[in-house]
């Protein structure tokens, strides 16, 4: 039954200031900043965003943070919110995922392509009707299906297919360069820090959510969902 009214937000926005993080030049001390600058706000929208698309679905969700830390070496250029069925290990699937990047945040259903069950999920968008339906969300919600490569520090990642509709085009893009793949919206800054310093962004990361939920559950196998949130 879908909920007929939402719970007080707890996620304020993200802080204008935190986003200073991402140009500084040590390692560690920038993911410490990016950690402590997010994470707190990031959390609160986790728990808002299960509380909203918890009812939605027949599974479990589970909000995901990361430590940033991992492979060794690794060099922070971003962060983010994952919201998945898994409870561990959520990069081995599809993730409803809130990204922040130095110049763009994102909400997007996205997926790291070396994942083994990316394999199954293009084939279910090139064979069972899931591109078309993607297609069909991406041209009434204004998403844009994109894959970026890797890049080296600062820039961490870079766009190299961006399109309305042409779904099976970006998978051929991620077998030439791509390290991930999204469908979704991307809010630039400094333009869109209206949106993205306020308790909006939480509200409009739910309203993409809901409505690609059920495509999140067909990918997973999980039973049918509700509609998007009223």
């Amino acid at each position: 039954m879908a909920m007929l009214f939402r719970p007080a937000a707890r996620f304020r926005g993200l802080p204008q200031e935190a986003f200073r993080a991402f140009g500084i030049r040590d390692r560690e001390s920038r993911r410490r900043a990016i950690v402590e600058g997010f994470h707190p706000g990031l959390r609160l929208l986790g728990e808002d965003l299960l509380e909203i698309l918890g009812p939605r679905t027949e599974a479990p969700l589970h909000a995901h943070l990361p430590r940033l830390d991992w492979p060794q070496g690794y060099q922070p250029f971003c962060t983010w919110l994952a919201v998945s069925h898994e409870s561990h290990g959520y990069q081995a699937g599809p993730q409803l995922n809130v990204g922040v990047h130095e110049d763009y945040v994102a909400i997007r259903l996205g997926w790291d392509p070396a994942a083994d069950a990316f394999g199954r999920f293009e084939f279910l968008c090139r064979h069972g009707g899931l591109g078309a339906a993607l297609a069909g969300i991406a041209a009434d919600r204004e998403f844009r299906f994109r894959v970026y490569a890797a890049a080296g520090w600062p820039q961490g990642s870079r766009l190299v297919f961006e399109s309305g509709s042409d779904w099976s085009g970006s998978f051929d893009e991620v077998r030439r360069r791509g390290v991930w793949w999204e469908v979704g919206l991307r809010f630039d800054l400094p333009g869109a820090a209206a949106l993205v310093h306020s308790a909006s962004l939480g509200g409009r990361a739910a309203d993409e959510f809901s409505i690609l939920l059920p495509c999140v559950d067909r990918i997973v196998g999980v039973g049918p969902s509700e509609g998007p949130a009223g």
